[in-house]
């Protein structure tokens, strides 16, 4: 039990984690540093979960939450940093609204947020926190494509599981493990 609240803890870490690169100058030292150890907290609290055997529903629901407060934070800085192109706004508005409807069918049938935690939302979730390495690497519209991907299939099976799943199960690794 001990160990179940260190793990929701590290999540909750993450979470004010994202709340204060709100108020930290992006692309700087600090900036890098709250960002990689929000990352290592996003890798860390679900690999001790499982290795211990403490993986819980709530852990769960905490875990995307963290993931989707992170996501939404990355988004308020980057985009009015970076000046992205009209048809790229587009395609992460599509992506969003994916996702607000997996929410609203998920909420519609199971009367609570139904966010999962397949490995695609984990991969995208991954490829996402590496956006500032793409961004330097590959250059603004690549490493948009890139997380544009993976974003786009991790929301599409999203709610593909919403939708023919009978019961909610937050823990579910992928559209092909639906019940």
């Amino acid at each position: 039990m001990k160990i179940k609240k260190v793990v929701n803890l590290i999540t909750i870490s993450r979470i004010f984690g994202a709340f204060l690169l709100l108020f930290i100058t992006p692309l700087t030292a600090l900036f890098y540093i709250v960002y990689t150890t929000c990352i290592i907290t996003d890798i860390a609290d679900g690999f001790i979960a499982r290795k211990t055997k403490t993986t819980s529903n709530f852990g769960a629901f905490l875990d995307s939450a963290a993931d989707l407060i992170f996501i939404a934070v990355v988004l308020i800085i980057f985009i009015p940093l970076l000046a992205l192109e009209l048809w790229i706004l587009y395609l992460i508005a599509v992506v969003i609204v994916i996702r607000l409807t997996a929410l609203a069918i998920g909420f519609s049938k199971y009367r609570t947020l139904s966010l999962l935690h397949t490995y695609s939302n984990k991969a995208a979730g991954l490829i996402l926190a590496c956006f500032p390495i793409f961004l330097g690497f590959l250059g603004i519209t690549a490493a948009f494509l890139i997380i544009f991907a993976a974003a786009s299939i991790s929301a599409l099976e999203e709610l593909v599981i919403t939708i023919r799943s009978k019961k909610l199960n937050r823990n579910i690794t992928s559209v092909f493990n639906i019940e």
